[in-house]
């Protein structure tokens, strides 16, 4: 899916390269449940709703603004595979849930606990994904994954820069490295 295709505002969204390979790290093709933290604009839980009808989608938002772009977004594409969730993860989620995968897009002040919580949550074998552009997080992250025992760590670097008009000619406008890392909860 493009940019151009989701409803935006203010809130950030996870731009269309980085979330081409942030889903395919995440695995959801047999995949039956995906929760979604910090979903902003919601493009990352859409497109993953939109490309698996029948993947169970949990978008989890704490910002007004951000919870109420995802629901238009939600709504714009009809889709009734993804539940929006207004809330400051981590939280309790009902029923006996388990995720085959779990994006972390946004983590606020807690990314020990929202780790901790997502290996609860994650199936043997589920995948955790997540996105960073401030390189402190990103290593707090690799410190605590490899902590927690996570396996098949995999980092990426994305640079990614568009070409834009630049007087009477162009050039190409450098975006924020963004900082992925994929790993799997082990089999215990």
């Amino acid at each position: 899916m493009r940019n151009k295709d989701f409803i935006t505002g203010k809130v950030p969204i996870t731009k269309e390269e980085v979330r081409a390979i942030s889903i395919n790290k995440l695995d959801l093709l047999n995949a039956k449940t995906f929760i979604d933290v910090g979903a902003g604009t919601g493009s990352v839980s859409i497109e993953a709703g939109y490309s698996y009808p029948n993947l169970k989608v949990i978008a989890i938002e704490r910002n007004d603004d951000a919870y109420e772009l995802v629901n238009k977004n939600k709504e714009k594409f009809n889709l009734k595979n993804v539940e929006v969730i207004k809330a400051y993860a981590p939280i309790k989620l009902d029923g006996d849930i388990k995720a085959d995968a779990i994006f972390l897009g946004g983590t606020g002040k807690k990314l020990e606990e929202i780790i901790d919580w997502s290996k609860e949550l994650l199936v043997p074998g589920g995948r955790l994904v997540a996105n960073f552009i401030i390189i402190d997080t990103f290593y707090e992250m690799l410190r605590l994954i490899k902590e927690k025992g996570f396996k098949e760590i995999d980092v990426t670097v994305l640079n990614v820069a568009k070409l834009e008009k630049l007087g009477t000619g162009e050039y190409f406008k450098p975006h924020n490295p963004i900082y992925i890392i994929s790993c799997e909860k082990g089999v215990e």
